[in-house]
């Protein structure tokens, strides 16, 4: 009996893994693309503006792309006959919302008080977190993509808040061009990598 029991936990355990892996899978790559063209759209649109006008643009933007990412899912479950509120996109979000929470609201106090480039460092550093938070069941290679976005808020908000030396730097670039070059660069140089080589990482492999 307890053979039998132990045996049905591992296959339920393995059914679970490849449910999140195509969970992933179906969301990370094109997701990725659209997320990134989105990005650079909003870049593009939002350069020179500032405070509510500048975070409306990114927001729209945000907006789109999530649509674009539940519709896939919507997809995605249909064409495999599965809930999409399943199981594997419960834990996803049970591990990822706290940060992106955490994140939004903050950024959005940033740009109630007019730093628009502390609000651009907060969303790239908890979108980082969020990716990372979900590291146990995602492939490698969006733990790769956790990372840059962590390094480069801690970055981008270190430089901001205590290296003065830093500060001309992202005054050049500015927070239309740091967005654009994570939320854009980074989704896009990835989703390329996961369409083209069709290649998919399972946790641990």
């Amino acid at each position: 009996m307890t053979t039998h029991q132990d045996a049905a936990d591992q296959l339920k355990a393995i059914r679970s893994m490849m449910e999140r892996a195509t969970i992933f899978r179906a969301l990370s790559g094109e997701a990725a693309l659209v997320g990134g063209a989105m990005a650079l759209a909003a870049g593009w649109i939002s350069e020179g503006k500032k405070g509510w006008a500048w975070g409306n643009i990114w927001l729209s933007g945000l907006a789109i792309a999530l649509l674009f990412a539940v519709w896939q899912l919507i997809r995605t479950a249909s064409s495999n006959q599965r809930s999409v509120w399943s199981q594997g996109l419960k834990v996803a979000l049970r591990g990822a919302l706290p940060s992106l929470v955490a994140g939004g609201f903050l950024g959005l106090l940033y740009l109630k008080y007019g730093n628009v480039m502390g609000a651009a460092s907060i969303w790239i550093l908890h979108y980082g977190l969020a990716l990372l938070a979900i590291r146990e069941f995602a492939p490698k290679s969006m733990t790769w993509l956790g990372a840059a976005f962590l390094l480069t808020g801690i970055a981008s908000f270190s430089a901001m808040t205590f290296v003065q030396s830093a500060t001309p730097i992202l005054k050049q670039l500015g927070p239309s061009g740091l967005m654009a070059a994570t939320f854009g660069g980074f989704h896009l140089l990835y989703g390329a990598a996961i369409v083209t080589t069709g290649r998919s990482e399972s946790t641990g492999e």
